[in-house]
């Protein structure tokens, strides 16, 4: 495709200006060919600058999806190493459970622009908009227990505080069991999806779906969400952020699926969870109570004291910190 050869040739020259002749002799096209698909990269989000009578140059901060940029920052044997980007999808989890996954590798990756239906966790919305976040899906094929794949959340979790860290130089928490926060305010949320096989009863693929917020956060939910860029005021990072993340995952994937290490990342969970300590409240089907958080257990399930001293094992439900920042 044009665009992709067009992106790929001015961020090699990153700091040149290259002029559309220059472009339309090396894809053998037109002049008008080579303006269209950088315009139409610049629409896709690619800080492309336009230098009258001298030519286009790549914006050192473009923060467009590209390939190119997170394959240079992956140090992975299989995650991303098969990738499909997209530039809007209703739901990255939803478009990977509609392909044949047996015929696709583990570490499969769906990487969206934007989506119209993001999930989250407990059938909520995940607001996804266009060049504003980082949205993508990675297809797993372990060999676990069902009760275990809720652990999956768990690890995608610690790599995105990993990656968060090593990028941005900032350190998110976790609020049990699959948000993202920084300062009170949401960055982030993840939504696991595992499948039963109908033959052996067992555990077939398994989704992880993880969203960052990057961008301008709306002013409708700025009191309750919060994005990177909000906290830094830094942009250009989106594709060496997915690239870390996808290499953090791998090597926290490994610890999971190691059983003699799996305790290393429940613990480093535990550490991310900033409500330890505090009093929840924790909404289940058929009660609602209020208690302190203490920690998990050894499958990755809240516990919460309550005010008569007895301990809840929560392992499904919602726990709300706060009347002002539940969610």
């Amino acid at each position: 495709m044009l665009q992709e050869r067009v992106l790929r040739y001015l961020e090699q020259h990153a700091d040149e200006i290259v002029t559309g002749g220059q472009m339309a002799q090396m894809f053998g096209v037109s002049r008008t060919a080579a303006w269209k698909a950088v315009h139409a990269l610049q629409v896709r989000g690619h800080r492309i600058e336009a230098l009258p009578n001298r030519g286009y140059r790549m914006a050192s901060d473009s923060d467009g999806l590209s390939a190119a940029k997170i394959n240079r920052h992956l140090t992975t044997k299989h995650f991303g190493r098969s990738m499909e980007m997209l530039e809007t999808v209703g739901s990255t989890n939803t478009y990977l459970k509609g392909l044949d996954t047996a015929a696709l590798p583990e570490g499969h990756v769906v990487l969206a622009d934007g989506q119209t239906k993001g999930r989250g966790r407990l059938g909520r919305t995940f607001f996804s908009p266009t060049r504003e976040g980082i949205y993508l899906s990675v297809l797993l094929k372990p060999d676990i227990a069902m009760q275990e794949v809720t652990q999956l959340t768990l690890c995608a979790a610690v790599a995105a505080c990993r990656a968060v860290q090593t990028v941005c130089k900032i350190r998110p928490g976790v609020k049990w069991v699959n948000d993202l926060f920084y300062s009170g305010k949401k960055l982030g949320g993840i939504l696991t999806e595992g499948f039963i096989s109908a033959e052996a009863q067992t555990v077939g693929d398994v989704i992880v779906g993880i969203g960052i917020n990057m961008g301008m956060v709306p002013a409708e939910v700025f009191h309750l969400a919060t994005s990177l860029y909000e906290i830094t005021g830094e942009t250009g990072k989106r594709n060496d952020l997915i690239a870390e993340l996808l290499n953090e995952l791998e090597q926290v994937y490994e610890q999971f699926c190691d059983v003699s290490r799996r305790s290393e990342v429940l613990a480093e969970y535990e550490r991310h969870l900033f409500i330890l300590g505090q009093k929840v409240n924790v909404v289940q089907h058929d009660k609602t109570f209020s208690g302190t958080a203490t920690g998990i257990d050894a499958r990755g399930a809240l516990l919460v004291v309550d005010e008569a001293g007895e301990v809840h094992t929560i392992g499904t439900g919602e726990v709300q910190f706060s009347e002002e920042y539940g969610v």
